[in-house]
């Protein structure tokens, strides 16, 4: 995470810190507290929040050995806050992490499936495709969207391996594209797709000549991190005062048009400089002082706090 070249390579910019000081959730605690009533749910996404460089829960941003993440996640649990993790990974990668962190309940390729239980109840999400195919990642190949983003886009993207082979419902790419651009593409040639940027990839790989590395989904229109988190909602009968959720990348902004409160990962706002302006458009939305999974456990830490006193 460290370098010029790295995410972190916006760290200082001036109209950046401005905002991070203006919607920083130390100064905006009382505004929080306003939101977040009670807290039942914390919705977390993983990569960049949850888990340190490398996806190591234990090393912070400066690469040092850290136990605050998992002692904030042991009081969360004591406490009876549900951590429901809601990720870009794929179901069989969420699995062993939700086993091993304690937790049961997690979103998958990015809102394509809800696992409840450690997998005993699997609720999917096809969006425009549903009840057109039986396996979603099959159709959306066969339609050829990824040989025309190989041919299109030589040396700029390519699959994420070996966590794309792993995929069952939507694609996994990773380099750097506009996605707007791509996505007019896709309405005139693949009606019913969009590329979705899942955030930056803390390294370089040889087949891709570009200056940084983002993670891309192909999903279908309908398919998102904050559609299954509001389905869940639903499910579970919680109101927005009751759910917090915490990200790092432009899609998790999203969150905030589901939750009380969205708490951005420091590391998320300096990794993009689309975010500031997404962020002024989410009254709801607080940046952590923290980054990666430091910042993560200031957020729960915060909502602990308001649990308690509720």
């Amino acid at each position: 995470m460290e370098g010029a070249s790295g995410p972190l390579k916006r760290r200082g910019d001036p109209d950046l810190e401005r905002m991070a000081e203006m919607r920083s959730a130390r100064n905006n605690l009382e505004e929080i507290r306003k939101r977040l009533s009670r807290v039942k749910v914390v919705y977390t996404d993983v990569d960049g929040t949850l888990m340190g460089p490398g996806g190591c829960f234990f090393l912070n941003a400066e690469r040092k050995y850290t136990l605050r993440p998992a002692l904030t996640l042991v009081r969360a649990l004591e406490a009876g806050l549900d951590v429901f993790l809601v990720s870009g990974r794929s179901r069989t990668g969420l699995l062993e992490a939700a086993r091993i962190l304690g937790l049961r309940n997690y979103v998958a390729e990015l809102g394509a499936e809800t696992v409840y239980d450690l997998g005993e109840e699997v609720v999917r999400d096809y969006g425009v495709f549903e009840g057109k195919t039986d396996d979603l990642l099959a159709h959306i190949e066969s339609l050829g969207v990824l040989d025309f983003l190989f041919d299109r886009y030589p040396g700029r993207v390519e699959p994420h391996e070996p966590w794309s082979r792993q995929r069952e419902c939507v694609p996994l790419l990773r380099g750097l594209l506009d996605p707007e651009e791509v996505n007019r593409e896709f309405d005139r040639r693949f009606p019913g797709l969009m590329l979705v940027d899942n955030g930056i990839i803390p390294r370089s790989y040889p087949g891709l000549e570009v200056e940084e590395v983002r993670a891309y989904h192909v999903v279908p229109r309908g398919v998102s991190k904050e559609n299954a988190v509001a389905a869940d909602m639903r499910r579970r009968g919680l109101r927005r005062e009751e759910a917090a959720a915490v990200g790092d990348a432009q899609a998790d902004l999203h969150f905030a048009r589901e939750v009380g409160v969205f708490f951005l990962m420091r590391n998320g706002l300096y990794a993009s400089p689309q975010t500031a302006g997404m962020l002024e458009e989410h009254e709801n939305a607080f940046v952590t002082e923290g980054m990666l999974n430091e910042g993560w456990a200031e957020a729960v830490e915060i909502c602990l706090t308001i649990k308690r006193s509720g």
